[in-house]
C-alpha cells in the first residue's frame, strides 16, 4: 500500500501533464496520488469558466475512494470568478467527494502567507485581462502585487506546457521587481521547480510557483512534513 501516510487526489488541466508529474517526482515516501483531468483550451476568462464547468464531474470520480485532500490544480481557473471563488470550489470538491479540498489559489496564498510575503512580483502565461483578475484577487487578500506581466507567449497556439524553463528564468529576471520581498509563477502547466532555487539565489528572495505551493499545501493539510529543500525556501522551513 503506497498511501500509508497520505492519499492526495489531483484534478488538473487536461493542457498537460506538468502539475501531475510535479506531484510524483517530489511525493514523500508513503504518500500516493490519484490524478484526473478536465477539459481546457486557453487561459482567457472565457476558456477558465469552461474548464471549471466540468469541475463536478471529476469530482464524481473521486467520490468513490477517500483521499485525504482533493486538490483542483489550476490558479487562474480557481480565481476567475471572483475574490472567494477559490471557497466555492473548495465547497463543491467537499460536499461532491466527501474529502478536503483545496485549489491552487488558495495554496498560493498559504504559501505566500507562510513566507511573510506581502508584496509579490507574478509573472504568468496568461493574458491582460486574466492577469488583472488574478491581481485583484490577490489584493483584495492583502498582498500588495507590484507588477504582473505576462511571459509574452502565444497563449492560443502555444500550450503552456511546452514553455521552456530557461525563457521563464529569462523573462523573470527582465520582470520589474521593484519593492518586491517575493517572486510568485502562476500557472500549474508550467514547468519550473528546477529553477526555483536558481532564482532564490540570484533574486535573494523567496519564490512561490503554483506547482511548488499546490504540494506544499497537500502535503500540509494531509498532516505530512514539508521539508524538500530543492523546492526553495517554502519546502525547508
Amino acid at each position: 500500500m503506497y498511501s500509508w501516510r497520505a492519499y492526495l487526489g489531483l484534478i488538473n488541466p487536461g493542457s498537460g501533464p506538468n502539475m501531475e508529474q510535479d506531484f510524483h517526482r517530489f511525493l514523500p515516501r508513503g504518500v500516493a496520488l490519484s490524478t484526473t483531468r478536465v477539459p481546457f483550451t486557453y487561459p482567457s476568462p472565457e476558456g477558465l469558466r469552461n474548464m471549471v464547468a466540468h469541475l463536478e464531474d471529476a469530482c464524481e470520480i473521486f467520490k468513490r475512494y477517500k483521499h485525504d485532500v482533493v486538490m483542483f490544480g489550476c490558479t487562474s481557473g480557481s480565481l476567475i470568478g471572483g475574490f472567494d471563488y477559490d471557497k466555492q470550489l473548495i465547497k463543491i470538491i467537499e460536499e461532491i467527494t466527501g474529502d478536503q479540498g483545496l485549489t491552487t489559489s488558495t495554496a498560493v496564498l498559504e504559501a505566500l502567507g507562510e513566507l511573510g510575503g506581502s508584496r509579490p512580483a507574478v509573472i504568468t502565461p496568461y493574458p491582460d485581462d486574466t492577469n488583472e483578475v488574478e491581481r485583484q484577487f490577490l489584493e483584495h487578500h492583502g498582498f500588495h502585487v507590484v507588477n504582473i506581466s505576462g511571459l509574452g507567449n502565444d497563449y492560443v497556439n502555444q500550450s503552456i506546457t511546452d514553455i521552456e524553463p530557461s525563457h521563464v528564468y529569462q523573462q523573470v529576471k527582465k520582470l520589474d521587481k521593484s519593492g518586491a520581498d517575493c517572486l510568485f509563477i502562476s500557472c500549474s502547466g508550467l514547468n519550473v521547480l528546477d529553477i526555483i532555487e536558481l532564482l532564490e539565489t540570484d533574486l535573494n528572495m523567496p519564490v512561490v510557483t503554483s506547482n511548488q505551493a499546490s504540494l506544499w499545501a497537500c502535503l500540509r493539510h494531509a498532516g505530512v512534513g514539508t521539508r524538500i529543500p530543492e523546492l526553495g525556501e517554502l519546502f525547508r522551513r
